[in-house]
């Protein structure tokens, strides 16, 4: 029995020995009980960021911003392959706007070919520009059409006899006239022409004419400046008359589109938008998006009938107190 209890500290001691001497590299997995993974607390970190950023979109006020404008969506389906049948063939991609080149003729008058495209008459203030038309070609004054604030005076010159015989246009240009855009159409064509106030002055213009000419000119491309002045939000609306629940928070355009922001739950309220200028034919020019009108028109004068006892009525009217 003694010999027994005597060999029980040597058994231990082989065996701490044999420990000592074991391969200690191997890494060790501890599980403690209640406390995740460092693999798994990052996953469900990642899946956190990933939700929260697929919903800011939905968390941004829409549709309207005070500085955003909203992306309007095709009232209609586009399809982006064409399909060719026989009875429909494809059709071509349109032209590009072109400027037909000015050519230099005898007696300082200045030549352009109709078919090219639309022409550049450059006309400086202090000068009288005449742009004459084929014989036999007629047009009414009133056909005449360019922008009232650029500074240009049109005048339709009726043609008699001889030399004569051919209608024309004169062109004179204010001290302060800007580039603009001439459009009339006569008895025989349409005539698209770039009035340009700058560079010396063609005091006398006419057309040459082909057979196979179309009977319009295409438009010119819109300057940079018209560009930024089109894709900037047009704040400048007045709200007059009632003061529902619904008031609109705020009322913008951006091109051809015209935008009414209702309050939180105001678009439930459904008033009734009439739209009086510009004038159109269809009984509901807008639609719905999230908590806005989109009306496809660019808005200048309208009402907002409400539905409620009473009908409180709002005038939005653009640039100017109603």
């Amino acid at each position: 029995m003694k010999n027994a209890l005597f060999m029980l500290p040597l058994v231990g001691l082989a065996a701490l020995s044999g420990c000592a001497g074991a391969n200690t590299e191997t890494p060790v997995t501890v599980d403690v009980p209640g406390m995740p993974s460092p693999e798994l607390a990052l996953q469900k970190s990642l899946d956190r960021i990933n939700g929260f950023l697929g919903s800011l979109n939905q968390r941004i006020d829409t549709p309207v911003r005070q500085t955003t404008a909203l992306a309007v969506t095709p009232t209609h389906p586009v399809d982006l392959v064409a399909k060719a049948t026989a009875a429909s063939p494809i059709a071509l991609a349109p032209t590009p706007a072109h400027e037909s080149g000015a050519l230099s003729g005898k007696a300082g008058l200045t030549w352009f070919a109709y078919g090219e495209g639309y022409a550049r008459v450059h006309c400086a203030p202090g000068s009288l520009c005449i742009l004459r038309l084929q014989p036999g070609e007629t047009v009414a004054s009133e056909a005449l059409a360019v922008e009232p604030k650029a500074g240009w005076r049109t005048d339709l010159v009726r043609g008699t006899r001889g030399i004569h015989a051919a209608w024309a246009v004169a062109l004179t240009p204010e001290p302060a006239a800007t580039q603009s855009i001439l459009r009339f159409a006569t008895s025989r064509r349409a005539y698209v022409v770039v009035l340009d106030p700058t560079g010396p002055s063609m005091r006398s213009i006419a057309y040459s004419y082909a057979s196979g000419d179309p009977q319009t000119q295409p438009e010119p491309p819109p300057s940079p400046e018209a560009v930024a002045k089109r894709n900037t939000p047009d704040f400048d609306f007045h709200m007059t008359g009632s003061s529902p629940a619904w008031k609109p928070l705020r009322i913008y355009r951006e091109g051809d589109h015209t935008y009414i922001q209702f309050p939180p739950g105001g678009i439930n309220s459904a008033p009734r938008l009439v739209v009086l200028s510009p004038s159109t034919a269809s009984t509901q020019p807008y639609r719905t998006v999230g908590d806005s009108y989109v009306v496809d028109l660019p808005v200048t004068d309208a009402l907002l009938i409400g539905n409620e006892p009473g009908s409180p009525t709002i005038r939005i009217s653009h640039g100017g107190k109603a």
